[in-house]
């Protein structure tokens, strides 16, 4: 299964305008220090048609569909996981998901890239939340999907509570990221920083 994961280059404007209100006027919204995004897409895996090749990084970045090199870092990731992407309530990330790096615009493919491209690892005090949703009912060789990085203040097991209450809409006050009626997601917390 390939992966290829994209952000912005500058100043993401959907992902500052979202942290703005999230902060001002979402409950728990004080606690959100940052807010990053990331475009995603899996070439592959359960949902491909069987015998169908995973297609090669210089393919999938030479159709101009996923990775725009004017406006975007990529990062490519290679894993043996088989996650299906049929379903997700809030349950974990796939344990060694997104795989291994394998190619970057980022020179070398180091293993800190998922971070690098997410904006970098959580500062002191805080942990990053990471959210990834993608609409209920892709079907085919591909699914594209969005990983938003909550940067929350506090320890993991409050942080993950708070990123989830943030990420996924429940009413009013209640979650931007994710409408849970059209979107499957799944959340993985950690990475405090010291």
């Amino acid at each position: 299964m390939l992966t290829l994961v994209t952000g912005h280059k500058g100043v993401d404007l959907h992902a500052a305008t979202a942290r703005r209100v999230m902060q001002d006027r979402l409950q728990g919204g004080d606690r959100l220090a940052d807010l990053r995004r990331c475009a995603f897409h899996v070439f592959g895996g359960a949902l491909a048609r069987p015998g169908l090749a995973v297609p090669a990084v210089e393919d999938v970045l030479a159709t101009g569909r996923y990775f725009n090199p004017n406006k975007h870092h990529y990062g490519c990731f290679a894993s043996p996981v088989d996650f299906t992407w049929e379903q997700g309530d809030g349950q974990p990330l796939p344990a060694g998901w997104p795989g291994g790096a394998t190619a970057s615009d980022r020179g070398a493919a180091a293993a800190s890239l998922w971070d690098d491209l997410l904006g970098g690892a959580a500062p002191a005090g805080c942990t990053s939340v990471d959210v990834a949703a993608w609409a209920r009912g892709q079907a085919g060789a591909v699914v594209s999907g969005t990983v938003w990085r909550l940067v929350v203040r506090g320890e993991a097991a409050s942080a993950a509570a708070t990123g989830a209450a943030l990420a996924v809409a429940r009413g009013g006050r209640d979650g931007l990221l994710v409408n849970p009626h059209m979107e499957c997601w799944l959340v993985s917390a950690g990475g405090t920083g010291a």
